[in-house]
């Protein structure tokens, strides 16, 4: 009669045991899968710094001795020897997207399209693949790509931005360093605004500077149009809209970003681009410039959407829930685009860019504690 009466109980405890022994196998594996990540980060690391080292010192030597027809070089470091390495990388551009998208065949075309046309950005350019997937470079041609693993994500997988940008600043020295959501394509424009910002930049020294700007939407960008010379501003000039003032696809830093002041947010969800904007202008102190103006980014629309996607997900709210949970001021009305103090133009006359003050800051834009 005693067990009878304390079946109840013991059925309790046993799905207690039963819930506390599952929360340590999935966080035993979490915690194991990021140590491995990690160890992997730190090997593929050590194993690009020799071979950079490696090409510096052979084409070095090279040049000195003048044998340079029978060794087979990287054509763009022998330039760079041969002219002062002047055409050293000037930003590392990284991004992250599910390989998994075999039936979609929108997406395929997408993601490739992006993947070839980073690559014409080099070697002024260092390009990083972050993914979670231990089989990608098996699914997708990264040609030029440099594929490292995910080290912090949300529960469903989804990376963590700030930790991108930490692990792209240990593996390249560059004075900028951009994240780009997987479905925007760039023209070289972006380097020559980098290149000139760079120029200007010691008129805010010591400054954390932030670079953002609207995306153009152009639907269904062919891989004909991305390969042809000019063919991506092209199509954004005959067909192309400039989106909404609150939609921010990519952000650009300085190394003096301080991206360890930033919440854990992760990539695709709502809420963190205008959030990550109106702390930087309102609580860092940090230089926000507009390049909308200088900087092409092409958002490849398609048929089944694209401009609403990470309104579509289970964690749609992901970030929001965690400004709510750290008791976070709500920046979002400051981080609009329209809200950087600065952005950079084109002359008429000469076609130049300049980087002028903001004479119509958005309403909202004021800081507020």
């Amino acid at each position: 009669m005693k067990i009878i009466h304390y079946r109840p109980i013991l059925v309790f405890i046993f799905i207690i045991a039963l819930v506390i022994l599952y929360i340590q196998v999935k966080y035993t594996n979490e915690k194991r899968m990021v140590i491995e990540c990690g160890k992997i980060f730190k090997e593929r690391k050590e194993v690009l710094t020799r071979q950079q080292l490696d090409n510096i010192v052979t084409t070095r030597s090279t040049v000195m001795s003048g044998r340079n027809s029978t060794l087979n070089l990287d054509i763009s470091l022998f330039n760079d020897v041969n002219s002062g390495f002047k055409n050293q990388p000037i930003v590392t551009l990284f991004t992250s997207f599910k390989t998994d998208y075999a039936m979609d065949s929108e997406k395929v075309l997408v993601y490739n399209n992006t993947l070839y046309n980073w690559q014409t950005l080099r070697p002024h350019a260092q390009l990083i693949f972050f993914t979670k997937d231990a089989s990608a470079g098996e699914k997708v041609k990264f040609i030029h790509w440099n594929i490292f693993p995910v080290l912090h994500y949300s529960e469903s997988g989804i990376p963590a931005i700030k930790d991108m940008y930490k692990q792209a600043r240990e593996l390249y020295n560059t004075s900028w360093y951009g994240y780009f959501n997987g479905d925007i394509l760039l023209t070289e424009d972006i380097l020559e605004t980098l290149k000139y910002v760079s120029s200007v930049s010691d008129n805010f020294p010591n400054a954390s500077i932030l670079i953002i700007g609207r995306r153009m939407n152009v639907l269904n960008v062919t891989s004909e149009e991305v390969t042809k010379m000019n063919g991506i501003k092209e199509s954004a000039r005959s067909r192309g809209s400039l989106y909404e003032i609150d939609a921010e696809d990519y952000f650009i830093t300085n190394r003096l970003f301080p991206w360890n002041k930033i919440p854990e947010f992760v990539i695709g969800r709502a809420g963190y681009d205008n959030w990550i904007v109106g702390h930087a202008r309102c609580d860092l102190g940090t230089i926000v410039i507009d390049a909308t103006e200088t900087l092409t980014a092409v958002h490849q629309t398609t048929s089944k959407g694209g401009n609403k996607e990470g309104f579509a997900h289970e964690d749609k709210n992901y970030n929001l829930e965690l400004i709510k949970r750290l008791k976070l001021p709500k920046r979002f009305l400051q981080g609009l685009t329209t809200c950087a103090e600065w952005r950079t133009v084109r002359t008429i006359k000469t076609g130049r860019i300049e980087l002028v003050k903001r004479d119509d800051q958005h309403k909202n834009c004021k800081c507020k504690k």
